[in-house]
């Protein structure tokens, strides 16, 4: 009863059973992680066309099924020809997925990388010559093609997927991933592993051991379930542990995120010690040398000797701090702007959130002072950071231009975009600072619902460079160039500016 039930039925469950392989596929095609560093993202595309080409094999067979055979007789041939190809691509998609997140574990396994398609070459040349030397009808010759598809790709390779997907996760994910994202990835690796013996060791039945006992046919007749459905099984449970565990990647790109913002406020406390530094303690020295003097200047020859020893300490001193404020004020060592904008791009993994359409109307040449380029990247990457934490967007154009003489950068989304009323924070201060320390202008437009656009211009060659050397910091206000030292003030002794 149950077996003429599955029998009536057979071209809708052949249809569902490709619905669960294209559901895999296509999921993991839409998810698809092009900026994630972890190695599954690389791979995974693998594992979609496993789940595609897996689906037009079950498909094309609910169109072979006798019910539906008003199919020419060469539409036939070529169908089957075709749902067999689809098959074995499918096996060797699985075994290149293994072959793909494994490699990353030593040297010792790339060597798998070209066993897969070595193992689908023979597969082809031996079906070319079954065919081509074998009295065997084309029904014949799909069985004995389709059961050497199955041994020769499908079980090794299901089997390599299922160990590498384990021995991934337990060597390369467990620092990031959370219990349940690691539970989801040993369910999908049981299903991988599951589905390696229903389709590799359970073919079409044929005149040759194990296949004469141990074949689609017999297991039908012990469960009353065709085998396809039971392979359909293995692949819900592989797609649902799949897409449950592509969670990874949101918490990679909040991790990347956070890591982001913690280099920000790492660089902006770097530049406030640099500036409390240069301001304050080195001034300090500077006044203490400077005393120092007066009082030898005002003592006897053999008594002022005295104090040479304390002139030297605090010179040691000065020297000392020099050093330290050079290391706080590290620069990039590229000078192309077009390169130090890509880059930025590719650290907040824009691409990947959003479109991302860039103009450069500079030449690509183009090369900029170090102090000039860091304090023009920091504000871009100032901009971008706002992009993705609070816009919302779904486009963001970023231009750069050069004309007469001057520098404009604008970077405009579609997001959410903010009011007048909201004030301006440490960002946008330290945004405006850096572009006065650069004689050039920042000009930033936004209405709710309307997006937002962040305009730089900057002169190309009137750049400031006493002041582009300064460390920045947005709670303190800047020096005015020219302003006149005050008699007395260190920097206005000679001897000690020297």
């Amino acid at each position: 009863m149950i077996r003429d039930l599955f029998l009536n039925q057979e071209p809708a469950l052949r249809f569902f059973a490709g619905l669960v392989y294209y559901t895999l596929g296509l999921s993991l095609l839409l998810q698809s992680r092009g900026h994630s560093r972890l190695r599954l993202a690389r791979s995974l595309p693998w594992l979609a066309g496993f789940g595609i080409l897996h689906a037009i094999y079950e498909w094309s067979g609910a169109l072979l099924l006798p019910i539906r055979s008003p199919l020419a007789a060469e539409a036939v041939s070529l169908l089957m020809i075709g749902r067999i190809m689809a098959l074995a691509l499918a096996f060797l998609c699985l075994f290149e997925f293994g072959a793909d997140i494994v490699a990353p574990l030593g040297p010792r396994w790339l060597w798998l990388r070209p066993i897969g398609l070595i193992l689908f070459l023979i597969w082809g040349a031996g079906a070319f010559a079954l065919g081509l030397l074998s009295a065997f009808s084309l029904p014949q010759w799909e069985r004995w093609v389709e059961a050497g598809a199955r041994y020769l790709l499908g079980f090794p390779g299901g089997l390599l997927a299922a160990y590498a997907l384990r021995r991934h996760t337990f060597h390369l994910l467990i620092p990031l991933a959370r219990p349940h994202i690691i539970g989801m990835l040993r369910t999908a690796g049981l299903a991988i592993a599951a589905y390696s013996g229903l389709a590799g060791l359970i073919g079409p039945a044929i005149p040759i051991f194990p296949l004469d006992r141990i074949n689609e046919e017999a297991l039908q007749g012990l469960t009353g379930v065709p085998v396809f459905l039971l392979r359909s099984l293995a692949g819900i449970a592989l797609v649902g542990g799949m897409l449950r565990a592509l969670e990874i990647f949101e918490i990679e790109l909040s991790s990347r995120l956070s890591s982001l913002e913690e280099a920000q406020i790492l660089a902006s406390e770097r530049e406030r010690m640099s500036r409390e530094l240069h301001d304050r303690t080195l001034q300090m020295i500077y006044g203490a040398g400077l005393l120092v003097r007066n009082v030898q200047a005002q003592m006897e020859p053999a008594a002022a000797s005295a104090l040479d020893p304390v002139v030297r300490l605090l010179d040691q001193a000065v020297q000392s701090l020099r050093e330290i404020l050079q290391e706080l004020q590290a620069r990039p060592a590229m000078a192309s702007l077009i390169d130090g904008l890509e880059r930025l791009i590719r650290e907040y993994g824009l691409p990947a959130l959003m479109d991302v359409e860039t103009e450069w109307q500079i030449p690509s040449d183009a090369q900029l002072p170090p102090a000039q380029l860091r304090h023009i990247l920091a504000i871009v990457s100032e901009a971008l950071s706002n992009v993705v934490r609070h816009a919302r967007a779904r486009r963001v154009h970023i231009r750069a231009a050069l004309h007469d003489g001057q520098l404009q950068i604008r970077i405009a989304d579609d997001g959410r975009g903010f009011g007048p009323e909201v004030q301006p924070g440490f960002g946008l201060r330290n945004m405006e600072e850096r572009a006065h320390l650069l004689n050039g202008r920042l000009e930033i437009q936004s209405q709710p619902g309307m997006g937002t656009t962040v305009i730089l211009e900057v002169p190309w060659l009137g750049i400031r460079r006493e002041a582009l050397h300064r460390p920045i910091a947005a709670s303190q206000p800047q020096p005015e160039e020219g302003r006149r030292r005050a008699p007395g003030h260190p920097e206005s002794d000679p001897h000690i500016t020297q």
